[in-house]
């Protein structure tokens, strides 16, 4: 399909389209179209953003200030404090994300189209961007040049101003010079132009804190102004992304490290050429071009200055997430039996553990711990915006003092009057894949942004009559076993207790006196799967483990039991091991046993403390804070602290990083007033 541009834009000022159909379910807009539902459209700036909850605490958006520099439709009373509102945002320890949908930051600046907010229990009336991402163009005032959504503007000029004009019907009035515009008309610029002669890695990962090596000549002994970008895979690469301050690593005239983003203002880094910006703004682009083979989600905390791979924790009772089904997605049985052959693909490919279950009672897509797959009910979506996942995070401080955030609700909503195919017969042009589009949003539950990578499902755009239902293995399938082995199969300290492995439902282990420790597990519709290790660690340690037995699957479903006769004495751990079919193996969270059963009483382990980390173990009377406080040999008061402990045996961590080696005493006092201590030595 060609993307029709507006008639008139010719010449320097002229837009440019892209050339994919859709950008993750979002469709091209008419500019007529958008310029004649616009209340309002002005050049303008973003001075600020403030999250909010809607009036039932269900939904966040986000305020934004707009300083207004010319109006080119409609009228505006107040031109310092214009209140532009967009869906989605972060709040304390909660975030909202939404696939498809604007995400504004301060200091961007460019041409906004506004129409009055859609959205019950927003606060008092306000404006939003037409059709969400494409209501606004965006402005690089250091190149002059502008871009959206499927356009690019080349030149700043008065070209591009009389087609939105021309469009508007109403002729533009300046209202304040743009400082930014103006000061890159005039910058001084050095006399010697910086060069790349090479970058390494030529293919790596976004996210995940991977560092480029860029070597060439012209730098800067230091970075001061300069910046190094990638290609945006939100679009392709017709826009940059700039690498965050603190992904910089070493800045030199003929040497630059940086960590490679994946959500440096909601936009992760794609394929394709590389800038360096010297600190005198002269410019260089690389002959080569960077591969990203993969792009791990990245959650930026309130304040701005942490960025987290979130995790996901075990939602339902069978170690896992549950979905269900809208009484509108299930009006007709193929677009549930499509969505459930893609949530089948990830399952089957990574071991996420997710399942379908009971029909959700509403179509009401909101954060009410429900994850709801639904079609819209109405103009739910933004115009031209093709479906959406909304993803929900929560935040928690681990006892270490990580912040860590957490998946906690997942909801995906798609227009029912989009031309899908729902197979499983293949698309014919002009229909879109409705099976490729679920396994790309699924992509996103499983905490993967997009590529500038045609071949992955998670690149950024996809063809009518394409289909895309198989996962790359070395992008796809490898990004999210990344998300999974590296996060969320693992116990964070705090949000709640891992994923289990699929296809496994259950994994436990209880001991007994007279037998030993019985482990068992439970799986359902197995696949992705080999066979399994069971193994034990002792004294504490989760580092040094002992197999005890291998099993052998037994498909479809099995109940599997093994008995340990004769644990050591003291604290035990035990994980069981998935061995999958490429020979790699996936862990579940240790469970932590006590051969004193209800006689466990508080130790400290390892004693002496031999790091910066007291590790002890406290069996807690009842659910609570606990206080700890440690004393010198001289009695005083060297720290202290505060754990929330569940009832039955707690395996705490507290930090004793900076107390000098010497004689200590650890001594606590719960809720409920009983005290202890223990004496410790800290190498």
């Amino acid at each position: 399909m060609a993307v029709t541009l507006a008639a008139g834009l010719a010449g320097a000022g002229a837009a440019q389209a892209q050339g994919a159909d859709t950008h993750c379910l979002l469709l091209p807009i008419e500019p007529a179209r958008r310029a004649q539902q616009s209340a309002l459209v002005v050049e303008a700036e973003v001075l600020d953003a403030r999250s909010f909850w809607d009036a039932a605490h269900q939904r966040l958006f986000t305020r934004h200030r707009l300083r207004v520099f010319s109006l080119l439709k409609g009228a505006v009373a107040d031109t310092t404090n214009l209140r532009v509102i967009t869906e989605g945002g972060r709040l304390g320890l909660d975030q909202q994300v939404l696939t498809n949908t604007l995400q504004l930051r301060p200091g961007q600046q460019g041409v906004f189209f506004l129409m009055p907010v859609p959205w019950p229990g927003a606060g008092p009336a306000a404006l939003t961007p037409v059709a969400s991402q494409q209501g606004f163009i965006e402005f690089n005032p250091a190149e002059g040049t502008a871009a959206e959504p499927f356009r690019t503007y080349p030149t700043l000029g008065a070209a591009f101003y009389q087609e939105i004009t021309r469009l508007t019907g109403q002729a533009r009035r300046e209202l304040r010079a743009n400082p930014a515009l103006a000061a890159a008309g005039l910058a001084q610029r050095g006399t010697l132009a910086p060069s790349i002669t090479g970058f390494s890695p030529l293919s790596l990962t976004a996210g995940t804190g991977a560092v480029l090596t860029i070597d060439g000549d012209g730098f800067g002994s230091s970075r001061g102004s300069g910046f190094v970008e990638f290609k945006n895979a939100d679009d392709g690469g017709a826009t940059r992304v700039k690498a965050r301050d603190a992904d910089y690593l070493t800045w030199t005239n003929a040497r630059i490290q940086v960590r490679v983003p994946s959500s440096s203002g909601g936009r992760p880094a794609g394929s394709g050429q590389v800038r360096v910006t010297a600190s005198d703004q002269l410019t260089v682009e690389s002959a080569g071009s960077l591969t990203v083979v993969y792009a791990l989600t990245n959650v930026e905390s309130t304040t701005g200055n942490l960025l987290q791979r979130p995790n996901h924790i075990a939602l339902n009772t069978t170690g896992g997430l549950t979905f269900r089904f809208a009484p509108n997605f299930t009006l007709s049985p193929a677009p549930p039996a499509a969505w459930q052959r893609a949530l089948a693909t990830w399952r089957c490919q990574t071991g996420m553990n997710w399942e379908v279950g009971s029909p959700n009672p509403t179509n009401n897509i909101v954060e009410d711990g429900q994850n709801v797959i639904a079609f819209d009910n109405g103009p739910e979506l933004p115009d031209r915006v093709l479906g959406r996942t909304i993803t929900h995070y929560r935040g928690c401080f681990a006892p270490n003092g990580e912040l860590v955030f957490w998946v906690k609700e997942i909801d995906m909503q798609f227009d029912d009057a989009a031309n899908f195919q729902f197979g499983p017969a293949p698309p014919i042009t002009p229909q879109l894949d409705f099976e490729s589009v679920a396994v790309h949003e699924l992509g996103h539950a499983q905490q993967l942004s997009h590529l500038n990578l045609p071949g992955a499902v998670m690149h950024f755009a996809i063809g009518r009559g394409q289909n895309t239902r198989s996962l790359n293995l070395a992008s796809d399938v490898a990004g999210g076993r990344q998300v999974l082995r590296g996060r969320s199969f693992r116990n964070l300290g705090c949000g709640g207790p891992a994923l289990l492995p699929a296809p496994l439902t259950a994994f436990t282990a209880r001991y007994e006196p007279a037998s030993g420790t019985t482990v068992s597990w439970v799986t359902r519709d197995e696949c992705f799967l080999n066979g399994f290790v069971v193994e034990r660690s002792q004294s504490g340690d989760t580092t040094t483990w002992e197999p005890l037995a291998t099993v052998a699957p037994r498909a479809p479903t099995g109940q599997y039991q093994l008995v340990d006769p004769r644990p050591a004495s003291g604290l035990l751990y035990y994980r069981l091991r998935l061995r999958r079919p490429d020979g790699s193996l996936d862990n579940t969270a240790p469970i932590l046993l006590s051969t004193e059963g209800a006689n466990a009483s508080a130790s400290i382990f390892p004693n002496p403390v031999t790091d910066d980390f007291l590790r002890l173990q406290y069996p807690a009377a009842a659910d609570g804070a606990v206080v700890f406080r440690i004393y010198d040999a001289l009695g005083r008061s060297v720290r202290a602290s505060s754990l929330t402990t569940t009832t039955g045996l707690n395996v705490l961590t507290l930090s004793v990083a900076g107390l000098v080696p010497g004689f200590y005493v650890l001594h606590w006092l719960d809720a409920q007033g009983r005290t202890g201590q223990r004496n410790f030595v800290r190498l």
